[in-house]
């Protein structure tokens, strides 16, 4: 909550005063008229009010700041959302984490993505940083060379969300992902010191009113709120099914890209230092949630038992082919896939050649929309594979869970063979009597 939300709302729930200043009994009815829910507005409107008397403007009266020191102010449940594993404001579960990022590279794969939406769910998840510090992002923030990230710390007390940043080492699929994007910015006439989100870019049909002046820092930025509503109106359309809430639709927002983010260096056995400095905090007590709700509690999927669990999503995007002759380019450079590790037999072709393409082949294939397997192929040695990595990882369920999505979708690439093969073996059976 930001602090002209706060007093806003403050003003709108409180009566006109009659000596023109705000008052301690303005204060203990505010406090008075608050829903359990909305007790933390006033530890944000303390804030304000104490820094207004300090520099001994009109509108407040002294009394203010003595009252509301002494007063309790009780917070918002801090952690809560983390604590209890939250499905609908809490962090992501693994299974959902690797099926949102699935999910958002084929939309974008497709088109019906666009790149900084892409892009902001990857640095959501890569870095756990808080809209407020992507919204104040430039383009100067990038290194293309390094593929380091400079993230602006918003929370540091410094004279604004510029003066301090945090550096983050980018996988280099994504950071050519982002060079090309910043590329593309630059063509249209951006610059260094352009928001890495522009506004005219993320909002298409423009702001109904002029949001900065032109000769603000953060001129054509966004802010924290616009950001974080298109981002969200962007990405719901594609956000998969989870089993935690009877596989409906998982809610996206910002904040529980953050927590997912804290839980997952604590499962990996970081620090408290280290969560915190990564997580922007000045101190660790911010971090403690995130260590208490660690280690993660290992669900032991059966293999028996897949078929029952298998969310409604599926895990296999693309489209059988009868051989490469029936591929879309026909056996042209780059089309070709192989696991050499398994057999020298192509599993399939890719349908777009494997441009660009910096994903683990052929792991990541199966899940892909651009991959077209072939039906007599050696998909049952690629699944003993990825089966035989997992269970070398059991003791570790985050590496293990790494292969399960690539699992299902070889798994579902079997059954589509095994059903066309019945089919024809029916047809047979048909005609010869």
């Amino acid at each position: 909550m930001n602090l002209q939300s706060a007093f806003a709302h403050f003003v709108e729930l409180t009566p006109t005063c009659a000596t023109g200043a705000i008052g301690a009994q303005h204060i203990s009815n505010y406090a008075a008229s608050l829903g359990a829910h909305e007790i933390g507005r006033l530890g944000t409107l303390n804030g304000l009010l104490q820094k207004w008397v300090e520099l001994g403007l009109p509108g407040v009266e002294p009394e203010c700041a003595t009252y509301l020191l002494e007063r309790k102010k009780p917070g918002n449940k801090k952690g809560e959302p983390v604590r209890t594993r939250n499905p609908v404001v809490g962090p992501l579960s693994e299974e959902e984490y690797t099926a949102l990022y699935s999910a958002v590279n084929t939309a974008y794969g497709r088109g019906k993505l666009p790149l900084w939406a892409l892009l902001l769910t990857r640095l959501l998840l890569a870095c756990g940083g808080r809209i407020s510090q992507f919204a104040s992002l430039k383009l100067c923030d990038f290194d293309s060379a390094t593929f380091v990230l400079s993230l602006p710390q918003v929370k540091t007390g410094l004279e604004h969300a510029r003066s301090s940043f945090l550096s983050f080492d980018i996988s280099r699929q994504t950071g050519l992902l982002i060079a090309d994007y910043i590329n593309g910015l630059r063509a249209e006439g951006y610059n260094d010191n352009s928001a890495f989100f522009p506004q005219a870019l993320v909002m298409p049909r423009g702001s109904r009113k002029k949001l900065r002046a032109s000769d603000d820092m953060f001129y054509g930025h966004c802010t924290p709120n616009t950001l974080s509503k298109w981002f969200k109106a962007r990405t719901e359309e594609f956000a998969p099914p989870t089993s935690r809430l009877d596989f409906a639709p998982m809610p996206l927002t910002p904040k529980r890209f953050r927590y997912t983010f804290g839980l997952r260096l604590a499962e990996e056995g970081a620090s408290k230092v280290v969560i915190a400095n990564r997580m922007g905090h000045a101190d660790l007590q911010q971090v403690e949630v995130y260590v208490a709700a660690s280690p993660k509690i290992v669900e032991n999927i059966d293999k028996t038992m897949g078929a029952l669990l298998v969310p409604l999503a599926q895990a296999f995007k693309g489209q059988l082919v009868q051989d490469e002759e029936h591929s879309t380019h026909k056996g042209a450079a780059g089309s070709r896939i192989i696991d050499f590790r398994v057999s020298k037999d192509p599993v399939g072709s890719c349908a777009g050649k494997g441009k660009s393409c910096g994903f683990n082949k052929p792991v990541a294939c199966y899940g892909c929309f651009r991959f077209e397997p072939w039906l007599d192929a050696p998909h049952g040695k690629v699944l003993e594979r990825l089966e035989s990595e997992r269970e070398a990882w059991s003791d570790d369920e985050r590496m293990a869970a790494v292969n399960d999505e690539p699992i299902r979708a070889v798994k579902e690439v079997i059954a589509l063979c095994a059903q066309v093969w019945q089919q024809r073996a029916q047809q047979e059976s048909g005609a010869a009597s």
